[in-house]
């Protein structure tokens, strides 16, 4: 009897660097040598401080930006340097929610057409007024939300309409580059909770890249630790966690406030139940 052949990442990066010259003629090194492989049903944390590589790591797995070395495989097949017109399929499939849901949401528009703009944009529309209401309630917000422009909202409420933007191309993978570093620590825990629902939910495969090991572990069922652009450890969230090998780790580890677990809510309200 012959043994099952291991499963094929969704995405997969083989030997990235990223390096970036200066004006000066100087180079920085941005990635050196990273190596990741993603699962379906997948909940990967990537963590580091600033400046480690993860948000650089991330553009590039998202084709937003081209790797010095090595390459990006989607579903076994090399995405690095195609062409845009050719990354459609990978574009449905892998979507980003960012940091500051301002840079990503155009203040002209209103909520209506940012949700709509991908569906329209892929050719995935087929009732737009229902598919906008229906990722609105997915993400705890009323479908009178529709109506209004991205500046009369919350920090929250952006980023769940930044989330539901992100949702509509009906995406097997998720990124979210620190998603909740900017709000204040009650909305944080509100928006940590609505992607926990929606991972469940969705069946989404999860990439989650944070400064904060225990916003990571929290979300995460394994963790890859950056530092000034390489892998210093990974594991399960668990053992790194626990027994934490590298030093840089273990300061991570000490300087991380403690999340109490809480149960996980619905992905249409992402209440928080005491």
């Amino acid at each position: 009897m012959t043994n099952a052949s291991p499963p094929t990442p969704i995405l997969e990066a083989r030997n990235l660097h990223k390096r970036y010259q200066s004006r000066s003629g100087g180079e920085t090194i941005a990635l050196r040598d990273v190596n990741l492989s993603i699962y379906e049903g997948d909940t990967l944390g990537i963590v580091g401080e600033s400046g480690s590589g993860k948000s650089t790591l991330a553009r590039i797995l998202l084709a937003l930006d081209a790797p010095s070395g090595g390459e990006v495989l989607y579903r076994d097949q090399v995405i690095s340097g195609l062409k845009e017109r050719n990354l459609r399929d990978f574009r449905q499939h892998v979507q980003m929610v960012f940091q500051d849901p301002m840079s990503s949401l155009d203040p002209r528009m209103r909520v209506h057409d940012l949700i709509a703009e991908p569906l329209r944009s892929l050719k995935l529309v087929t009732d737009e007024h229902s598919q906008v209401a229906e990722l609105l309630e997915s993400v705890g917000l009323p479908t009178s939300a529709a109506r209004r422009y991205p500046h009369q909202f919350s920090g929250g409420q952006r980023q769940r309409i930044a989330i539901a933007r992100a949702l509509g191309t009906h995406p097997e993978t998720l990124m979210a580059d620190e998603p909740v570093s900017a709000l204040d620590v009650s909305v944080r825990a509100q928006i940590l909770n609505l992607l926990t629902g929606l991972v469940r939910d969705f069946n989404l495969t999860l990439l989650f890249i944070s400064h904060d090991m225990a916003v990571v572990r929290h979300l995460c069922n394994r963790i890859i630790v950056m530092r000034q652009g390489e892998v210093v450890e990974s594991g399960l969230a668990r053992d790194i966690y626990e027994h934490p090998q590298h030093p840089y780790t273990r300061e991570l580890l000490a300087a991380a406030p403690r999340i109490r677990p809480k149960p996980k809510p619905s992905a249409s309200t992402g209440r928080i139940v005491h």
